[in-house]
Parts: structure tokens; sequence; C-alpha cells
């Protein structure tokens, strides 16, 4: 069982002490995966209590043509191996003695009850879980435990995609289904309510960000964090109320960016994020 407590819930509530690691759309890649964990690992020794948080979309990399370095696009920044099956049993093992958390992002959504994504495949999903073998109906429980949202006492707030949609109230949020949506096309799923834009959306006004804010946290304090999109210099400032994060995917590693949050203090908007602070290069010299 997960050493933490916000798995199987639809909202993570996290502590108000301790460090919050925050990364977006590793999309199998296991060297940066790795590289968050010796992060998490250099705080806990320094006893910092930190708590890594992945914000979705874990799984599905660059096809087989993608392999062979000569083929390799510029867009999808530095040349990395899809280790998706490698980094899900890791991560499966690690998250039963680590403070950490994953958010559902579409990519998993797709293996339990999603929209079929066509990224790399013509169905990722079922690449990857014909890769998983055994492992696929176990992994398929561990992505129906991931939260769609995780909300901090210190004003920040976590999604997949951008925080385009909120529920009334927080408790409306456990009432969302996972399940559906399957016969669906990526279009449809904008329609869909909360859970299909918070997966799905890239960009989402000050007035979305400050309703789901104000559920949040009672008021529209704060921010947003959330990933999904590709920030090729690794991070985006939206407004006051959003920043866009881009840990992985799509970025060269010298842009690669993680945030570093206080969770025993309070932030009232991204203009406290500061570069050197929170805002925190994946790969230090690069």
């Amino acid at each position: 069982m997960p050493k933490s407590p916000w798995w199987g819930r639809k909202v993570a509530h996290l502590p108000d002490h301790g460090v919050l690691l925050v990364s977006t759309d590793l999309q199998g890649n296991y060297v940066d995966y790795v590289a968050l964990k010796q992060i998490h690992a250099r705080e806990a020794e320094a006893g910092h209590d930190p708590i890594l948080l992945l914000c979705g979309d874990l799984v599905h990399g660059p096809g087989p043509i993608y392999a062979n370095p000569a083929n390799w696009p510029d867009y999808l920044g530095t040349f990395y191996r899809d280790q998706g099956v490698e980094l899900l049993l890791d991560y499966e093992q690690w998250i039963e003695h680590a403070d950490t958390l994953a958010l559902l992002g579409n990519h998993e959504h797709a293996h339990i009850g999603g929209p079929i994504v066509s990224k790399f495949h013509a169905d990722e999903a079922g690449v990857l879980d014909r890769a998983l073998g055994e492992h696929a109906p176990r992994i398929h429980d561990l992505f129906r435990s991931f939260p769609l949202l995780a909300v901090a006492p210190c004003g920040a707030v976590f999604t997949h995609g951008a925080p385009r949609a909120t529920e009334p109230t927080l408790e409306d949020f456990e009432r969302l289904d996972y399940g559906g949506y399957d016969e669906m096309g990526v279009n449809e799923m904008y329609e869909q309510g909360t859970l299909g834009l918070l997966l799905w959306s890239r960009y989402a006004e000050p007035e979305h960000a400050r309703a789901l804010l104000q559920v949040a946290h009672g008021e529209p304090r704060g921010f947003v964090v959330f990933g999904h999109d590709v920030v090729r210099d690794g991070y985006e400032k939206v407004g006051a109320e959003q920043i866009c994060v881009s840990t992985s995917f799509g970025c060269d590693d010298r842009n690669k960016t993680y945030l570093r949050l206080d969770l025993s203090r309070e932030y009232r908007s991204v203009h406290d994020l500061r570069e050197g602070q929170e805002i925190l290069p994946l790969y230090p010299g690069r």
C-alpha cells in the first residue's frame, strides 16, 4: 500500500509543512524520473520532509522510429528512449516507502476509461499495456488511485491541464468518475465538464483559475500549477494565477524545470515564485 495518504481520492489535501517538489510530464523519461528521485533523497537527507508531486503524464514516450538519435526531432528536446514500463514498475514500489503523489494525466486516463490517445502510436495505452503484460491490471489500479487535483494550504493548487473548470466544492470533485469516456474522441472531452477540461485544456482565462482557487481555498488567493503543454524555456507565468511548468517532455535538459515550494509559507500569486528559489533547473549547470 502507498505510504502517503493522498491516493484513492479525487482531491489530495497536502500538508502545511515540509517541501513540495513539483514536476510535470515525464512521458516515459526514466532518466529524468531518477533525477527527481535523487532530488527527493537529498531533501530527505537534509531533514526537509520532501514530497514529490508528479502532475500527470508519466507515460507514453517516443515510438521506435525515434529510438535512433539520427531520427530525433528538435521539438522533442533532449534525446531519450521511452522507458515507461521501467518507470511505472519502479514508482509502484517507491510509493510504498516515499512521500510522493501522482495526479491523473490524460495519458494515464486512456488506460482506465479515457479516450484513445495517439501521440506516437495509434493507441498509446494499447502499446503500453502489451508491454506491461501481466503487470497491466495492477498498474491500471494504480492509475485509478491517482487524484485529479492537489491542494496545499500554502496557496498552491495542482492539476494536469490548465484550470479551465471546477466543481462547485471540493466534495463534488470526489463524485467524479474516471470511467465511461473510452468511446469518445479527444475533441469530445472538452465538452465533458471538469474532468475533460482539467485533463486536456492547454489554456485557461484568469477568471477560470480564480474560480478553482476560490473553491480550493475559500478565496481566490494563490495560484494553479499545471503541465500538459510544453514550455520550451521550462516555465511560463500566466497572469498572477497560473504557472505552466515543463520538467521533462519536449525540453532540452538545460531548460527542464521543477518547483520547490515551502509548504509552511503562504504564496499569494505566481509573482512570489523566484528563479533560483522556488523555480529550479532539473539539471543545474547544463
